[in-house]
């Protein structure tokens, strides 16, 4: 007698497959999830992290430009403004150290550089002659000094004449990106950005490249909308003296420099300065944030005048 086998099938056990399968999408997908949360979180953190350094940076920069206002007001008049053997420049008396311009808030860093705009040529005032020989002696090639300067006269004069080789409204207007002519006084030196021939690299000065000489000297060194035509002695370039005073005189205040500060001004000029600029960066500790803060002063007795400020300066 044959016994008869009867298999019966486990119910559910075909679609066993399909399960398997949704249970791994759904763990891929709460991978996904999670993993996309987790980078969320972490550029979340970074952000807040960097805003947070950034900030600090700022108020650091901000701490730098009150110092400098501190050490501007803190000398008693009269003062002398020069620059030592290092070329650092002092606000004080003949013997007066220089200051230290630097130092640490918390996690951010800060140091600032002041410059004297007495020792710059007011670009407002300067003759014709005078800004043909700063252009010049600053690397701007002979062939475009006549355009430049030209072109500086244009822009400060009220009318809508050209200058032989100088640029007025026509020619600002024909620009790709077109804007006006301003026919009136340079309000910041920055301007000169706007003026026809004038680059970033004739402006700001070209950086060392490989060792090699500096191809400009930088506008922004030797010219100002600040100053009056009574140029500090102590600090001015030898090229602003000698557009100013003629090579003879300029060789001769050079000549008297080099024993110390000129403590009684010749020819006119200055042993003092009323206007400061100064350029203040704060940085994180390790330096890779940083913003920089630029602000001009004028000091008149014991009081301290902000006559512009750039929370943003990337010069």
């Amino acid at each position: 007698m044959r016994k008869t086998i009867c298999r019966r099938s486990i119910p559910g056990n075909n679609g066993g497959g399909v399960v398997l399968i949704l249970v791994i999408w759904v763990m891929v997908i709460l991978l996904a999830i999670v993993g996309e949360f987790s980078y969320s979180m972490r550029t979340e953190l970074n952000m807040t992290r960097n805003f947070k350094e950034e900030e600090g940076a700022y108020q650091s920069a901000l701490a730098g430009a009150e110092l400098a206002k501190l050490e501007i007001l803190s000398v008693k008049e009269p003062f002398y403004v020069f620059k030592n053997e290092e070329g650092i420049l002092v606000i004080g008396k003949e013997d007066s150290e220089a200051p230290v311009r630097e130092g640490k808030i918390g996690s951010s860093a800060f140091s600032y550089i002041i410059t004297d705009e007495n020792g710059k040529l007011n670009i407002n005032a300067a003759t014709q002659p005078q800004l043909k020989y700063i252009v010049k002696n600053t690397g701007v090639d002979i062939t475009e000094v006549d355009t430049i300067v030209d072109s500086i006269m244009d822009w400060r004069d009220t009318n809508d004449l050209h200058m032989l080789n100088g640029a007025e409204e026509d020619y600002y207007q024909s620009l790709d990106n077109p804007y006006s002519c301003k026919d009136g006084p340079f309000d910041m030196i920055e301007e000169l950005l706007l003026v026809k021939g004038v680059t970033p690299e004739i402006f700001f000065g070209s950086k060392e490249n490989d060792g090699e000489e500096k191809q400009y000297k930088g506008l922004v060194n030797y010219l100002t909308t600040w100053s009056s035509m009574k140029i500090n002695d102590n600090t001015a370039p030898g090229e602003v003296l000698e557009a100013v005073l003629g090579t003879a005189h300029a060789e001769n205040i050079m000549k008297q420099r080099e024993a110390g500060p000129i403590l009684s001004p010749i020819y006119g000029g200055s042993a003092t300065s009323s206007v400061f600029s100064v350029v203040s960066t704060g940085t994180n500790l390790d330096g890779t944030i940083k913003r920089t803060i630029k602000t001009t002063f004028r000091r008149s007795g014991k009081k301290l005048e902000v006559i512009y400020w750039d929370d943003n300066f990337t010069g």
